[in-house]
């Protein structure tokens, strides 16, 4: 299905704006531990078994939206799946982790965990989850399932955090953008809204200038310093705290016209943590609308 985002701006406002959807957002904790990859997390067996279920079933039960965003919503609820990750992770990480999938289906929006297709270079941003009440945003996992073209990506993560809720860094870029539930920051120092530990680190601000989107500027990178380049590729996991600021390089640089994964966020109960929003269309955001189809 073919839907496109029934935005309360115009694009000329949205160009020039922040984008706040719920300004009272609590900050969360979490582990400050660092990013890092298992390679063969899933074998190759498993990795063709994915990548055909996507090929196979995407027109039927898949999204695009805003002809860019394409993916199959709430994946782990879909058996072919689960029963290939859901063991893998409980393995790695206890089996006290919550997935998206799970606890959020009475979202009328899906916003977490994804089976998607990338056509183009995501931004520089986070996917942290904060609106289900008493879960906390724990672990990003993104298991890369198929490239077109090339054996492999890279995926770049900073040692800047934001503890709040997912963010576009935008600071610079002058495009009208409006998401469903990342907020959208441009006007100010990121250390104005949260973001911790920036530092100008002028070696890495050639390796991005090298290795990162050209139609992105800049500018978006002013403050940070690279963490670490980690390797996209298939079978394997690239997993990282909710909090870290992070972006993928520009695979079509080398010819690659996409990109097929999961990306899945990693929760924890905590009967303390809440930003559930009442008396909106969602209980995320103070602007979303619903989806109109295309």
């Amino acid at each position: 299905m073919r839907y496109k985002t029934d935005r309360p701006f115009t694009q000329e406002e949205l160009k020039s704006m922040d984008i706040i959807h719920d300004p009272n957002t609590v900050f969360f904790d979490d582990q400050n531990e660092e990013s890092y990859v298992v390679d063969d997390f899933i074998t190759d067996y498993e990795c063709e078994t994915l990548a055909l279920f996507f090929m196979n079933n995407f027109n039927t039960i898949g999204h695009t939206i805003n002809d860019h965003v394409l993916h199959i919503t709430y994946p782990m609820l879909i058996t072919e799946i689960s029963d290939i990750v859901r063991p893998k992770i409980y393995e790695h990480f206890g089996n006290d982790v919550i997935f998206y999938s799970d606890v959020a289906q009475a979202d009328p929006i899906s916003v977490g965990d994804q089976f998607f297709k990338s056509v183009k270079p995501y931004g520089l941003h986070t996917d942290a989850v904060t609106h289900l009440e008493g879960y906390r945003p724990y672990k990003d996992i993104i298991i890369p399932v198929q490239l077109d073209s090339i054996p492999m990506s890279e995926y770049v993560t900073f040692n800047q955090r934001y503890r709040g809720r997912a963010t576009h860094f935008m600071r610079g870029r002058q495009i009208g953008s409006f998401a469903n539930y990342a907020n959208v920051i441009r006007h100010q120092s990121y250390e104005d809204y949260g973001v911790e530990n920036l530092e100008h680190n002028a070696r890495d601000q050639q390796i991005l200038k090298d290795i990162m989107p050209a139609h992105i500027p800049m500018s978006i990178y002013e403050g940070l310093s690279i963490e670490k380049i980690l390797p996209w590729r298939p079978k394997c996991a690239i997993i990282h705290d909710a909090s870290v600021l992070h972006a993928p390089v520009d695979y079509r640089k080398h010819g690659c016209a996409y990109k097929i994964g999961l990306t899945l966020h990693l929760m924890k109960r905590d009967v303390d943590y809440n930003n559930r929003l009442e008396g909106y269309y969602t209980p995320f955001s103070r602007y979303t609308k619903p989806l109109i189809q295309a």
